[in-house]
């Protein structure tokens, strides 16, 4: 979907900025999975927005899957506001 591809670059432009929060949660994840900041940029350069959804807050929360730097597949759920917002990245299992 176009509107999903937009949302896409805009998450990477905001990373690229150097306008990303990564919350608790996502950042504890991270470290549990060995998650890097350059698999986050893998997965925006070259993943695709599956869903979105509203959450209890009323922000729209978009799912994205990816591969990281090494081709293993990667899943985030962020939000966008002034900032990219990370809420956890996860990496499936083979």
């Amino acid at each position: 979907m176009e509107q999903f591809e937009d949302k896409r670059k805009e998450a990477l432009e905001l990373y690229h900025q150097n306008k990303l929060t990564i919350v608790d949660h996502a950042l504890e994840r991270m470290v549990e999975r060995n998650i890097q900041y350059e698999d986050i940029e893998s997965v925006l350069l070259h993943g695709s927005i599956y869903k979105q959804e509203i959450d209890k807050y009323g922000d729209i929360r978009y799912n994205i899957r990816g591969t990281d730097t090494e081709k293993n597949i990667i899943r985030m759920t962020f939000i966008i506001k002034e900032n990219l917002v990370a809420i956890t990245v996860i990496r499936e299992q083979e």
